[in-house]
């Protein structure tokens, strides 16, 4: 009795991993995928810093863009900035209207456009100490360019978008009902 429990468990474990493995697979290639927009500041004088962005793993295509907010209140101006060729670069002035966020708009021209940059822009720093990260949203547009049909990604300056940490915690939640099946039905 004891050698069929035994039995059991290994071929119950062994078909559990190969149920497994595949889901595993699929769920850390979707996270090693994962996009993230690394920045480096860099004081150039009085109260003036330039950011400088460097998108990794990043995929777009025509009329996506990658929009980098910057909070009204901490932060005065955008100017001299500067992108890649096959983008068109808008730089929105913060507090303009009032409360409104400033923006670093860089919208891709063609598909698969290049990412070495250089992407960067100049900011007055309006608060103490020395700016960090931002925030950012990958946009995508009408045909014209003109109007945001959709958010594709939302995420943070140097750390993986949320779309990677949502994609694993759904496939921790699948795995534990599959196992959970997977036990009921022997």
């Amino acid at each position: 009795m004891q050698s069929n429990k035994l039995g059991y468990r290994l071929c119950s474990g062994a078909k559990g991993l190969a149920l497994m493995l595949p889901l595993w697979a699929t769920l850390l290639a979707g996270q090693l995928s994962a996009g993230t927009i690394l920045y480096d500041v860099t004081f150039q004088g009085g109260n003036v810093y330039r950011y400088e962005f460097f998108p990794k793993n990043v995929v777009l295509l025509a009329n996506q863009e990658i929009d980098i907010r910057f909070d009204p209140i901490l932060f005065g101006n955008l100017f001299n900035g500067v992108a890649g060729a096959n983008f068109k670069l808008s730089l929105l002035q913060p507090n303009n209207p009032p409360g409104a966020l400033g923006d670093y708009s860089a919208l891709a021209l063609i598909d698969n456009p290049g990412l070495a940059g250089p992407f960067s822009v100049d900011v007055t720093w309006l608060s103490s100490g020395s700016p960090g990260s931002l925030p950012y949203l990958i946009h995508q547009f009408d045909l014209t360019g003109q109007r945001i049909i959709g958010t594709l990604e939302v995420g943070t300056l140097g750390a993986p978008e949320a779309g990677g940490r949502l994609l694993s915690l759904v496939g921790i939640a699948m795995i534990g009902v599959l196992r959970f099946a997977w036990r009921r039905s022997f």
